[in-house]
Order: structure tokens, then C-alpha cells, then sequence
């Protein structure tokens, strides 16, 4: 019950604490910041692992305490691995309640891309994100985190007095190398309405700041993909904002409506108590009889009476009103924080646009003074199967241009219809992507998810992959435009591979038994 009263607050007042905590960033400390240059680059385990789990395990490191979260719990998970401490406080409205989201001394995870799969996990079940938004706010979390380690005075400066107690100093945020994480991590993932099924339950103004975005922005593709999505989510906070808000007035109408017939009933009321009172003393000055005196007693009594009953009415009508106005009040700063958030995400997006044209200007100059060259993949470590996409020279082997794009599958390198299509991952997303072969920079993605290990099949002029969706992996036909032309229904096996006979496709089931499907329609 005290956890429903503070998100009660929280989706009241909220719209405060936002505006407040924008005022105090540009107080913020950043001394600890400035000494740190270029883009934060995390420090993954290359080595091959001992230990394998499913993504579903990896999620569930994650799950289990924001089910606990969400259940009303303030502590969750085991102290030695991967635990969360819930942290909501009433006061201090100018600044941030948070979970603090722990790596024990036994915490395994060595990659970032299963810590963000594990934060992932938590977002999901204890605030109801869907995967796509829980993977973006896990990314931004993790930079966020890396942006401010062990910055004391920016937590305390940002987050609330009480949520300082579990915040051993020295471990603050997150270090950029994974053997640091065990025993040494306290994340912030700061808190705005913390309400299951809020697309504002998560603060994107705070794990976004300048500090955070300008990070991005060293990177060399300054971080283009992520901070797009961002705004489109932040754009949706702001129409659910709106909504809400327009559904509130209308609720709010009604009420004005019902109080104000309370009100008019009332003094009709009062007027008419009045009236028999003024009366009353004028049948009292000439009662004669003791019977006539004892009916006016009566009259008298019943008048009191409806004088109390009316006094409550007042009473509760006044509380009414108070109330009504408090909804009104809430009503105004609803609105208030979905203007705020739609002018975030317009400046977001001239920022970002500015920051592409750039991008693209640099990219054609660097293109007309490149020597021609061909493409390749260099990959990223001895066991990772992903790279980046580079242009060198055929006869000296030199690099001569470096894409952006740094987490291409090194088996997807494609030529289909004179375009360059690779199978890229970024912002926990992996897609069909066109790139230009001059600039090396994304000219188109496509829009299904598709399988992490995935690898292209050309087949005349079309191509295929393996989709992933919904946790389950199908055959996927797409044009040269990366649009989808066809979709099993059939599961097939992660690392199936496909082997074309005429019309047919070869490949593995789910179970891995060999199965066949049609090359055009992938019926069975």
C-alpha cells in the first residue's frame, strides 16, 4: 500500500521533479567527466566462453528481481550475483528516486551485450517496456552509468538523500572493462514515474543529458541510430502524456459539472431553510395555544436538523472542490510535461540532423580523395563473429576507409542489384542494412529483427536470412530494398542454413530435423 501511495505522488507531481531536475543539471559537477576523452567504449570478454546460456537465461538474471520490483519489493535478487534496491522517497521533489541495480562479487557477466540483455530483463517485467524499448533504455543506461562512475558528487547533487545510504562510494555507475563489474557496480537507473506500463516509468531526460549525448557524439557515427530512437520514444511519452492529459479534462468536466449542481443544490437548500426559519419566528409570535406551541417546537427541531445534515453537505462538497482542483492542477502539469517532452525530442532532432549533414559532408570528402578500393570485414576479436566494415587497397592491403557501422555479421557481406547489403546489429537491434559503398555509411535499414548469427542467402534477385521474432527464428525473403516478401510459418533452428534445389529450400527445424519449403512463398 505505501508503494501504491508514492507512485500515486509520483504521477501527480512528477512534471516537478522533471523540470526542477532540468534546472539543476546545469549545475552539475562534470569535473570527474573531463578528465575522461573520446567515445565510451566498453571492454568486453573475447575469449571463448566456458559457460554458455540462452538469451532467455540471460533475461531471466534480470526478470526475476523486477518481478520482485514490481511486486512491491524494495530489496531483490542475491547479493553475490545480480540484485536491485528499489528506492521511492516523497520528499525531495527536486531530484531523483532510482533502482540501484547491483553486480555481486559472483556476478558472471563479461560482455555488454548481455549486461544490457540482463537490464533489458528488469526493465521488462518490473515496469512492462517492451523488448525494443527495454534494449534502447538498457544501452543508454549502461553509457549513462559510464559517464558518471565513481562521480560522488554528481549523485549527490542528482538523486535523493535516503538512496545515498546504499551507494558504497568508489563503486558508483559502471566501469568500462568487465573484469571491474563484479563487486565494484552500482548502476542508477533513475526513476520518473516508476509506474509498470509508463513510457515515462524511466527518466530519459536524465540517462540522456548533454553529458551523455555529447559521449555519443565522439563516436564515429556519433551515436546516430540509438539517438533516434530515443526520441521517438521520447516523442511517444509525449503523445501518452497528451492523451492522458485530454482524458483528465474530460473527467475533470464531469466533475465541474456535478459540483456545480451540488452548489446550486445547496443554496436552494439554504435559501429555502431560510425562508421556513424566517417564517417560523413569525408563527411563534402569534402561536396562543400550548398545541400549537409544541408543533412549532417540532418545526423548529426538523430545521436544525436539515441546518446539520446541509452543514455536512458543505463540508463535503468543499472537499470536492479541493479535490477537483488538485486534478486540475495535475491536468495542467500533464500537459505541461508532454509540451516539455515533444520540444526535447525537437531539439534531440535538429541536433541529430545537424549532426548526420556533417557526418555526410566528412564522408564525401573523405570518398573523393579515397583511392578506389574493395570491401572486407575486419573482425572484432578471435571469437566474435561481427566486424566492421572497410575499404582497403587490393594490392597493399592497406585500410583506406573505416565504416561506422562496427557490429556487421562477417558473413553478410552481399552485392544484390548493384547495392552493398550487409546484416548489422546497433541499438540491440539487428537488421538488413544497405550501406554505400563510397561513403561506408547506412543508407537504408530494414525493418525486421532478425537472427543475431545470422547470414545472407542471394538467391536471383532475392534475399534471404533468418527472422527473429517473438524469441522464435523463421525464413525471411526480401528484395533488394530490404522489404519483406515472404515469412515462414514454420520455426526453424538459429544457425539453420539454407540450401536452395530449384524451387526448393533445404534447411533445419526448430528440432533440427531437415525440412523443405517452397523458395517463393516458404510453405512447406
Amino acid at each position: 500500500m505505501k508503494k501504491k501511495v508514492f507512485r500515486n505522488v509520483f504521477a501527480v507531481l512528477f512534471f516537478i521533479a522533471l523540470a526542477q531536475a532540468l534546472a539543476a543539471q546545469e549545475a552539475i559537477d562534470s569535473s570527474e567527466l573531463q578528465k575522461a576523452t573520446g567515445p565510451v567504449e566498453f571492454i568486453s570478454n573475447t575469449a571463448s566462453p566456458t559457460r554458455i546460456d540462452s538469451r532467455a537465461q540471460i533475461l531471466q538474471l534480470g526478470s526475476g528481481p523486477g518481478q520482485a520490483v514490481r511486486g512491491g519489493a524494495a530489496r531483490s535478487g542475491s547479493v553475490g550475483r545480480y540484485f536491485v534496491i528499489h528506492r521511492l522517497h516523497p520528499e525531495e521533489f527536486d531530484k531523483l528516486d532510482a533502482d540501484i541495480f547491483g553486480l555481486g562479487a559472483y556476478a558472471g557477466v563479461d560482455t555488454i551485450a548481455n549486461l544490457r540483455l540482463i537490464i533489458s530483463g528488469f526493465l521488462q517485467s518490473a515496469y512492462d517496456y517492451n523488448e525494443a524499448d527495454a534494449g534502447l533504455l538498457a544501452e543508454y543506461i549502461t553509457i549513462y552509468n559510464a559517464v558518471y562512475r565513481r562521480n560522488r558528487a554528481y549523485f549527490e547533487q542528482r538523486y535523493k538523500t535516503p538512496l545515498l545510504e546504499d551507494l558504497t562510494p568508489g563503486s558508483e555507475g559502471l566501469a568500462l572493462r568487465y573484469n571491474e563489474w563484479p563487486g565494484n557496480t552500482l548502476m542508477l537507473v533513475p526513476l520518473m514515474t516508476a509506474a509498470a506500463g509508463s513510457l515515462s516509468a524511466i527518466d530519459t531526460t536524465a540517462i540522456s543529458d548533454p553529458a551523455v549525448i555529447n559521449k555519443m557524439r565522439e563516436d564515429p557515427d556519433k551515436g546516430i541510430d540509438s539517438r533516434q530512437d530515443l526520441v521517438a520514444l521520447k516523442e511517444r511519452e509525449a503523445e501518452a502524456a497528451a492523451q492522458a492529459a485530454e482524458k483528465q479534462k474530460q473527467e475533470n468536466l464531469a466533475e465541474q459539472k456535478r459540483v456545480a449542481e451540488e452548489q446550486k443544490r445547496i443554496a436552494d437548500e439554504q435559501k429555502r431553510i431560510a425562508n421556513e426559519k424566517a417564517g417560523l419566528e413569525a408563527e411563534k409570535a402569534s402561536a396562543s395555544t400550548a398545541e400549537q406551541r409544541a408543533a412549532l417546537a417540532e418545526k423548529e427541531a426538523a430545521l436544525k436538523e436539515d441546518e446539520a445534515a446541509l452543514k455536512e453537505d458543505k463540508e463535503a462538497l468543499q472537499k470536492q472542490s479541493e479535490e477537483l482542483a488538485a486534478k486540475e492542477e495535475a491536468t495542467r502539469k500533464t500537459e505541461a510535461f508532454a509540451d516539455l517532452k515533444s520540444e526535447e525530442a525537437q531539439r534531440d532532432r535538429a541536433t541529430i540532423a545537424s549532426d548526420q549533414r556533417e557526418l555526410i559532408a566528412g564522408a564525401a570528402k573523405e570518398a573523393a580523395a579515397a583511392p578506389p578500393g574493395v570491401l572486407a570485414i575486419r573482425l572484432s576479436g578471435q571469437s566474435n563473429p561481427r566486424g566492421t566494415i572497410i575499404k582497403i587497397n587490393p594490392t597493399s592491403g592497406a585500410t583506406l576507409q573505416t565504416s561506422p557501422l562496427n557490429q556487421v555479421s562477417a558473413r553478410s557481406l552481399t552485392q544484390a542489384g548493384g547495392k552493398t547489403i550487409v546484416v548489422a546489429t546497433s541499438g540491440g537491434k539487428t537488421r538488413l542494412v544497405e550501406v554505400d559503398p563510397a561513403t561506408l555509411q547506412t543508407l537504408k535499414q530494414g525493418e525486421d529483427d532478425l537472427n543475431a548469427d545470422t547470414q545472407i542467402w542471394l538467391q536471383g534477385a532475392n534475399l534471404y536470412a533468418i527472422i527473429n521474432s517473438g524469441g522464435k527464428n523463421y525464413v525471411g525473403k526480401f528484395d533488394v530494398n530490404l522489404a519483406k516478401q515472404a515469412q515462414s510459418k514454420m520455426t526453424v533452428h538459429p544457425w539453420a542454413a539454407l540450401n536452395f534445389q530449384g524451387d526448393k529450400i533445404i534447411t533445419q527445424n526448430d528440432k533440427g530435423a531437415v525440412v523443405f519449403m517452397n523458395a517463393s512463398t516458404l510453405t512447406e
